[in-house]
């Protein structure tokens, strides 16, 4: 039970990491694109408000290549003198030097090149700031995905792009801006942050590992000493117990039985048997009992289990149903497999209603065998449910006599079930009475 603590929580310990890592990566990676987005649409503005072209102060020297283009001089407009006092011009001005320095920022990031479509959508001419770095077979290429996607603005690989209508013209100007660099270095920083959280995940994750085992490892060593106090104590009491009930016999042998005689024995039985769970699940626990694991007739063994169970039921006034179909086999140990039967039917026979019915049956469904014991009676409270399985529990919490056990069958069943990898559940409800369901 320790172990698959400790397993739980470093798992879910892992997860978290990997999830906070995820995330942050996420969350670096989308800032990262969004920036990128934002200079793309910054300079395709600034294009667009330039006819295609960048601004003269953008251009890095040496001349544009214009194909089919004529040239288009700028004049910057003359302002008429004594229009505004000196102090309204300066801050004029400075305004438009700082719009003028965020164009040249904007317009400066990246390549970029307008395409002059015809009516029909073939290109009639291309120009860019760059041209060395295009041929006209990709220009035709990039405007022919952009028509077909249908959108006048967006994305085809690397290429951020634009649609416009050109003024007097059955012409249309697609401006476009490379940005495979741009793009490489976000793919670039983003694999960097990958290998970067992967790297802070495993040293958070040894630290974690060796920090958890540091808290578990007392929780682990006192329930190592309790399993070993046990296992002492079954044995040293198995001495005595041997010694009142050899001198109980014998002292009924010499004075006759008597009511006070029985009571003794009844209860060495009663405490022998207690001895015996408790050194199973010791046993269990500490892992000296281990499953055989061969294969076996599981309907034989079941039925050898339950056919005896008949007359006790019927002198009880107990129905026991039987549905084992023939043949079945299974992989595991006989031994245990037979117990768990016992401990199952033993359990019904105890709980069930004056009269009632017991059934057990078996069903196959690919290599899964699923037993099922029901019985009718009086229904499990939701909460006892939950612990069913736990040692020295018991749902008459009065732990009377009138029902004899110790709270250890289902237990020890629960560790059968374990030990062949398997699961048991128990489903009660009023009017449907109590299941038990083993499958292996």
């Amino acid at each position: 039970m320790i172990r698959r603590l400790k397993n739980r929580m470093i798992l879910l310990v892992l997860i978290g990491l990997l999830l906070a890592s995820a995330g942050l990566v996420s969350a670096i990676h989308w800032m990262n694109w969004n920036s990128l987005t934002k200079q793309a649409d910054a300079v395709l503005d600034i294009l667009a408000e330039n006819g295609g072209r960048r601004p003269s102060y953008a251009f890095r020297g040496g001349g544009n290549t214009f194909r089919n283009n004529r040239e288009i001089e700028e004049t910057p407009p003359v302002k008429p003198e004594g229009t505004q006092p000196p102090w309204i011009q300066e801050k004029q001005e400075g305004r438009d030097r700082q719009r003028t320095s965020a164009q040249q920022n904007a317009a400066s990031l990246s390549n970029s090149y307008t395409v002059t479509l015809n009516a029909d959508g073939s290109v009639s001419s291309w120009q860019s700031d760059r041209a060395d770095l295009y041929s006209d077979e990709e220009m035709e290429a990039f405007a022919a995905a952009v028509l077909q996607s249908g959108k006048t603005s967006g994305r085809v690989d690397t290429q951020f792009f634009r649609l416009l209508d050109a003024d007097e013209s059955d012409c249309r100007l697609l401006i476009a801006v490379d940005s495979r660099l741009e793009i490489q270095n976000v793919e670039n920083v983003l694999r960097v942050t990958i290998l970067v959280a992967l790297a802070e995940d495993a040293v958070l994750s040894l630290a974690a590992i060796w920090l958890i085992c540091r808290l578990v490892k007392p929780v682990d060593e006192a329930m190592e000493k309790q399993k070993q106090f046990v296992w002492d104590a079954s044995h040293e009491l198995k001495t005595p117990l041997a010694v009142i009930s050899a001198n109980a016999e014998a002292l009924a042998a010499e004075t006759g039985e008597s009511r006070p005689l029985q009571y003794i024995q009844s209860e060495v039985r009663r405490t022998d048997h207690l001895i015996q769970n408790l050194l199973t699940l010791a046993r269990m626990e500490k892992g000296t009992v281990q499953a055989a694991h061969q294969r076996f007739d599981l309907s034989r063994a079941l039925l050898e289990v339950a056919l005896p169970f008949e007359s006790t039921l019927f002198e009880a006034g107990k129905e026991l149903e039987l549905d084992i179909p023939d043949g079945v086999t299974c992989v595991g140990d006989v031994d245990m497999i037979k117990q768990l039967a016992v401990i199952l039917l033993s359990n019904a026979q105890k709980y069930s209603d004056d009269g009632g019915k017991i059934r057990l049956s078996m069903e196959t469904k690919g290599e899964r065998r699923i037993l099922k014991v029901h019985n009718t009676g009086p229904a499990i409270p939701p909460e006892a449910q939950a612990r069913i399985f736990d040692r020295f529990y018991r749902v008459d919490s009065s732990h009377n006599r009138e029902i004899e056990g110790n709270g250890l069958g289902l237990a020890i069943a629960k560790s059968i079930v374990e030990a062949h990898k398997g699961k048991i559940t128990v489903h009660s409800a009023e009017g449907e009475g109590t299941a038990f369901t083993v499958t292996l």
